[in-house]
């Protein structure tokens, strides 16, 4: 949601292709934004079969564009390095893959992004 209120854009916004559906391009977008999934996540879910091989790496798409937040924020919506960099670090840990890890909206809200 932070995105779009500052873009007007999605994140996100995944599609199915020839030889894949909207949910492996779903996680692919996940991918080259936030880098690889950790094996151990990919291969953990009731699903991942679906959408992962044994070593962890998507079935049917193989060439991920890796395009970190900051980057996308510069390039596409002409931000200032300075501000890309503090939305990237705001936004970047609530898009953690693992929920153990990843902070609640609690701790967003002490962000020093929020409170400047």
């Amino acid at each position: 949601m932070t995105f779009e209120l500052l873009t007007g854009d999605l994140l996100f916004d995944p599609r199915a292709g020839e030889d894949y559906d909207r949910d492996e391009d779903h996680l692919s977008m996940f991918q080259e934004l936030l880098g690889k999934m950790p094996k151990r996540l990919a291969l953990d879910g009731r699903y991942s079969s679906n959408f992962f091989d044994k070593r962890g790496n998507l079935k049917h798409i193989k060439q991920l564009k890796f395009w970190p937040i900051q980057d996308v924020l510069m390039e596409k919506y002409s931000f200032r390095k300075v501000d890309a960099q503090a939305v990237a670090d705001f936004m970047t840990p609530l898009l953690d893959f693992d929920p153990k890890t990843r902070p609640t909206a609690l701790d967003a809200l002490s962000s020093d992004w929020l409170n400047d």
